[in-house]
């Protein structure tokens, strides 16, 4: 046996222990089903065995999941619905054993692991911070495909299920108790003796009647045919509007549950599996599969062999929103923070940020009271800079201004030990010029957060000229400590993520000077699966703060980056976006509405179509990536396509930016770029990278 080890007491009780080899997960491969079918297969016929009980032999891992490279090697529906269907059969036969079993979860149970366990007759699961269960499919572009839909709302219940597989939730053990998801849900250090007491219960016959009570199974109004079509009705309605109806696997699987939450298991199951094969297949998932191996591949990533340094103490220097945001994030995992400011307005102002966010966090169940209270204990402050010695990591977030950085940093050396890091949250600004001065440059490093801090997973890590491969192994360690993904990227100006979307933002108000109308291209973009338009964007972040990233870029790359006067005029009537209430819309709380006014400062008026929209915002962005992997700014266009969906909300069911441009044909988008080069200048100048890829018939994802 090559997966799974079985040891059977005298009492009668098996414990097969799932154990991949040479791999630090479990995944469930189509070879690991067939021998678990064989196992069962004994099992089954044993009279001597009296439970069964399934474990890991994984430390914080069940079963992570189905094998997805499998899932990616499909050839065809034919072969998904066959392989599918004997993935179907063998859980089916797991939950018709002649005797009780038990999945022992300890770590990760998703999708397929989860599915593995529904089957068992009871789940035993641990409370700890590693143990996750979900039906995580829908992020893959596909339904859980083993029996996940016709098992679940079996357990919770019809609205429930909807809202954890359409919404890719993924629970604690805790959580999943309450819901009746496991049966118990005990810390792994008691899971030993809380295994025993389920053999006991087994053999005394008391378990079942126990934990019947806290299934909630389907409710008597859910089978009510016209309030089970209400529930999924509103379950689409919310799930459209949160994802624009770009993703079409979440909305397919609340159509399976509600089309299947009456019929026999049997019947259910075929329409499960008929319904996932075209979503294995389309383009859809096959985008989001590639971002998911990127991701994991990130996970394992150090951009360094330095061994990092463990972070003990941190200081936030500058407490605006950025600073606020770090501030949190830090001590959100444990990491005792001081806050440093000129002003104690400033920092109670910081402190009432961070108390919100934990707020935001309690409300979706995730802390209590008590929890919070000891974290923000953990949170000091000083407008002296002072307290600072025992500070391990000090990140500095004030405003983009070379010189106000550089008195700072002067300062911090001063107060702190040679060996701690000290990190710039800079946007923008060269690292080797803001520590030319300072004596020790090789702990000085770029770490870039992206607005809001604890929603945007990216973080930019920006080596200086002098610094050290351990300060870079540090920073890396830490943001994922933080829960980010760190990914590093060359000094230039902009680095990758502003590099790459300002000529976005910036051809969005040259159209809009042309005589293009604010909302219809923001509604152009933001069908094409932008988070929003490039104008509602630019009035979060602020047009005097997008003015001086504007200054910066085009002093460093010339006419291609050239601004639009646009921003330079509004932001010298102050109509600096949601900060004043007014920018390309008039801002009335969380509401928005046109600004007339904007009219005045337009020079043509011309009317964009759809595709034009479209070309000059993408197609130049494309353009600006390209020279990025020329410049070898990022290591390669995974790691860029990963950065662009994370630091910007590029569309994942599109692949990422230079995965689209793949889908477009790159023959294609330089054909395009050069006729706008034609109509337009210099700044849709075509790459040297992409006019050679072209040539070749190369694509940046050459190995799919």
């Amino acid at each position: 046996m090559n997966y799974f080890k079985q040891v059977k007491d005298d009492r009668g009780v098996v414990t097969l222990t799932f154990d991949t080899p040479e791999k630090a997960v479990n995944v469930l491969c189509f070879d690991a089903l067939y021998e678990f079918e064989q196992t069962l297969n004994t099992l089954e016929t044993d009279s001597s065995v009296k439970a069964l009980f399934i474990e890991s032999a994984k430390e914080s891992i069940f079963i992570a999941g189905a094998d997805i490279k499998e899932i990616k090697a499909f050839k065809d529906e034919k072969e998904i619905v066959e392989k599918l269907s004997q993935g179907q059969a063998i859980f089916n036969q797991l939950e018709n054993l002649p005797f009780p079993t038990v999945a022992v979860i300890d770590g990760a149970c998703l999708g397929g692991g989860l599915e593995l366990a529904l089957s068992c007759d009871y789940r035993l699961a641990t409370n700890d911070a590693h143990t996750r269960l979900g039906l995580v499919e829908v992020s893959l572009g596909i339904i859980p495909g083993l029996g996940g839909t016709q098992r679940l709302p079996k357990l919770l219940g019809f609205t429930k299920a909807i809202e954890l597989i359409s919404g890719s939730k993924r629970l604690k053990g805790d959580k999943a108790l309450k819901l009746g998801l496991v049966d118990a849900s005990v810390p792994s250090g008691y899971l030993d003796f809380k295994k025993e007491e389920f053999i006991k219960e087994i053999l005394d016959g008391t378990l079942k009647e126990k934990v019947q009570h806290s299934r909630k199974g389907i409710l008597w109004y859910e089978k009510i045919f016209f309030i089970r079509v209400m529930i999924a009705s509103i379950a689409r309605t919310a799930v459209l509007k949160k994802t624009g109806g770009h993703y079409p696997a979440p909305i397919e699987a609340i159509n399976v549950l509600e089309k299947t939450l009456t019929m026999p298991l049997d019947e259910g199951l075929k329409v499960e599996v008929k319904v996932f094969a075209p979503l294995a297949q389309s383009e859809i998932s096959k985008n989001l599969i590639e971002l998911f191996f990127t991701s994991e591949v990130l996970k394992k990533e150090t951009f360094s062999r330095a061994k990092p340094r463990e972070v003990k103490e941190a200081t936030v220097m500058g407490v605006g929103t950025m600073g606020s945001g770090i501030a949190w994030a830090l001590t959100n995992r444990d990491i005792p923070v001081r806050l440093g400011a000129r002003k104690m307005e400033s920092i109670a102002k910081a402190f009432s940020k961070i108390r919100t966010s934990f707020e935001s966090v309690k409300r979706r169940g995730r802390l209590n009271d008590r929890e919070i209270a000891l974290k923000m204990d953990r949170v000091t402050y000083s407008t002296k800079m002072d307290g600072l010695a025992g500070s391990d990591f000090v990140i500095e977030a004030v405003s983009e201004d070379l010189k106000v950085k550089q008195a700072i940093y002067a300062r911090l050396e001063e107060c702190l030990c040679e060996d701690a890091i000290i990190a710039t949250n800079t946007s923008s600004l060269a690292i080797t010029d803001l520590v030319k001065e300072t004596e020790h440059p090789e702990r000085f490093v770029g770490m870039h957060f992206f607005n809001p801090v604890a929603k945007m997973p990216l973080v930019e890590v920006i080596a200086g000229e002098k610094t050290n491969a351990k300060t870079i192994a540090t920073v890396v360690g830490l943001a994922k400590k933080l829960g980010k993904t760190p990914i590093k990227v060359k000094e230039c100006a902009g680095f990758l993520v502003n590099r790459t979307l300002l000529p976005y933002l910036n051809e969005a108000a040259k159209m809009f000077e042309e005589g293009g109308n604010v909302e219809h291209i923001d509604k152009v973009l933001k069908e094409f699966g932008m988070p929003m338009g490039p104008f509602t964007l630019a009035d979060e972040v602020g047009l005097d703060i997008g003015q001086k990233v504007s200054e910066i870029l085009y002093e460093a790359y010339g006419e291609r980056m050239k601004p639009s006067p646009v921003l330079t005029e509004m932001t010298e009537k102050n109509w600096m976006g949601k900060k004043t209430d007014k920018g390309f819309y008039l801002h009335h709380g969380k509401k928005q509405s046109p600004n007339r006014e904007l009219q005045s400062l337009q020079k043509g008026k011309e009317t964009l179509d759809e595709q034009s929209i479209l070309d000059r915002a993408i197609l130049i962005m494309i353009n600006e990536a390209s020279r990025c992997l020329e410049e070898k700014v990022v290591a390669n266009a995974r790691y860029l396509d990963m950065a662009m969906v994370m630091g910007t909300g590029f569309p994942a069911f599109r692949g990422g930016l230079l995965r689209y441009a793949d889908t477009l044909g790159i023959a294609e988008v330089v054909k395009r770029l050069a006729d706008l080069e034609a109509r337009f200048g210099e700044r849709f100048k075509v790459s040297k990278r992409l006019v050679k890829m072209a040539e070749k018939g190369k694509i940046f994802y050459t190995d799919i």
